[in-house]
């Protein structure tokens, strides 16, 4: 029995110090300004539980055994994106309610006013454990079934062509958006035009740049990132970089995260190297 409780122990320590490795940068491989803004993170207690809830999840077998059956049927005429949101599966998380409070505190950007929208927000998972921060909740999505999602959350649905026109923003939120929509640039344009004096883009990218658009045949975008660089640091850099001199938008704090999912049976949660940003628009005229 002891040896039992010994292992369990070893096991969860390993698992927590990989869990650290999510949030660490090599700061000798990034500039001082950037080394100046970033906010370190940690897998804080909301983090934990909605890991704890994947596990959980991915051992209900009869339910996973439906997943899968739902999915090798429904692929045949609905996207993806449909069928987890008819299904009400593979949830996101990306930031705790306290990990975008400090992201937001740092770009000395106050919240409790205004109005925040989730752009192509999915089911709306990620940006509901922060959105109430703000009392006006909007989204835009594509898919049916999300929308019905958002729907029931809360969130007043815009359209996907015109919301930026809709009215300003005090945040605008594009969480893992840029890597799978057809139009980044565009995207960023509209960004510009709905954010409310002061207000803040909260965006999240993976790293490395890895652009699939799910609705489009050959799944790649009409309008591609310049994003270049090996690794995470690079690539980081170069994205700012993007930001500041093409798109006019200035850096004011940024950190790394995971971008987590609920899992399956072959493992009970997936994620990636996410890069969160929040940035400011600057008055220069965007070259995009």
């Amino acid at each position: 029995m002891m040896n039992l409780v010994l292992r369990e122990i070893v096991a969860r320590a390993s698992v927590e110090a990989k869990q650290e490795t999510w949030y660490r940068v090599n700061k000798d491989r990034l500039s001082p300004d950037l080394v100046r803004k970033f906010v370190q993170l940690y897998p804080d207690e909301e983090t934990k539980e909605f890991l704890s809830s994947s596990i959980e999840k991915s051992s209900w077998v009869w339910t996973q055994c439906w997943y899968l059956i739902a999915k090798a049927v429904l692929r045949h005429f609905w996207s993806v994106t449909d069928i987890n949101g008819w299904l009400g599966r593979g949830s996101m998380f990306v930031l705790s309610e306290a990990q975008a409070r400090a992201l937001l505190r740092a770009a000395g950007h106050g919240v409790g006013a205004g109005a925040l929208v989730d752009v192509g927000a999915g089911d709306g998972e990620v940006s509901r454990r922060f959105a109430h921060l703000y009392p006006h909740n909007y989204a835009t999505e594509i898919s049916t079934s999300m929308r019905k999602a958002l729907a029931s959350k809360g969130y007043k649905i815009l359209d996907t062509e015109d919301w930026w026109r809709y009215r300003q923003f005090d945040c605008v939120c594009m969480l893992n958006l840029l890597d799978r929509c057809n139009k980044p640039k565009t995207m960023l344009l509209q960004a510009r035009d709905a954010l409310a004096p002061g207000g803040v883009l909260m965006l999240a990218l993976v790293l490395p740049y890895k652009p699939y658009v799910e609705v489009t045949t050959d799944h790649k975008p009409e309008e591609r990132l310049p994003i270049e660089g090996k690794d995470f640091e690079e690539q980081l850099s170069s994205f700012v970089k993007f930001m500041r001199e093409e798109a006019c938008f200035e850096l004011v704090s940024w950190t790394r995260a995971p971008y987590l999912c609920e899992g399956d049976f072959a493992q009970a949660y997936y994620w990636l190297d996410d890069s969160v940003y929040v940035f400011k628009k600057t008055a220069d005229t965007p070259n995009l």
